[in-house]
């Protein structure tokens, strides 16, 4: 592991530690999220700064967390009562690792995988997390191919009221994903954009975009 980043939010300073060596164990690839990226903080400041917050007494859900600041964030400076922090199993080491990092009990920090679309992964995250009140994405967008997968596991998480903030890098791809999760009954709002330098190549700024989901429930039949 790397020494910790710290990262600012609302007043407060998070530790951030990065794992190498992750590798997806069917691919040998290594796994992006066991590293900081820049969307991840562009989301957390946008919760941070939004009055009022849509945090307060939340139980949140983050989806592809990889390192969990905006989980983590929203219990340890935004008000939230449970972060359930989700991604592939080889990354959830490091999840708990910040999670604990910054104070959080396991009452708090609930790490756990969460396989896109995988029905056993699911069934047991509904038996033990029943209502999921906000569900929070980062950089989550940028393969087409896996976005009906993260539409089906949206549409198990939703309950009346649920609403989901994601943020991505604009790049190529990125619309190509928002369109897809239009079609399996998404609604996408752009809220927030931002122009700032890359964590990792200051001399380069990007520019970041922010969203609001809703899903379109099926309305009740009548009579």
């Amino acid at each position: 592991m790397h020494a910790p980043l710290h990262v600012d939010v609302a007043g407060r300073a998070l530790a951030m530690v990065e794992c190498d060596g992750v590798h997806d164990p069917a691919t040998g690839r290594a796994l992006t999220g066991s590293w900081l990226w820049d969307s991840a903080l562009v989301l957390t400041s946008h919760l941070a700064s939004a009055e009022p917050s849509p945090l307060l007494g939340a139980t949140v859900l983050e989806l592809g967390a990889g390192t969990g600041i905006p989980g983590i964030a929203a219990v340890a400076c935004l008000g939230a009562a449970l972060c359930v922090l989700t991604d592939v199993r080889p990354l959830l080491p490091g999840l708990r690792a910040n999670a604990e990092a910054n104070g959080l009990s396991d009452v708090q920090a609930d790490v756990r995988e969460l396989r896109w679309g995988e029905e056993n992964d699911l069934v047991m995250l509904d038996r033990e997390v029943p209502c999921v009140d906000v569900v929070l994405m980062s950089d989550v967008f940028y393969d087409p191919e896996e976005m009906p997968a993260m539409a089906a596991t949206l549409r198990r998480l939703w309950r009346d009221g649920t609403v989901c903030w994601a943020a991505s890098e604009v790049r190529c791809g990125v619309q190509d994903c928002v369109d897809v999760l239009r079609e399996e009954g998404f609604d996408l709002a752009e809220v927030d954009r931002v122009t700032r330098p890359l964590l990792r190549d200051p001399a380069q700024n990007a520019d970041f975009a922010v969203y609001r989901i809703e899903f379109r429930l099926p309305r009740a039949r009548e009579g």
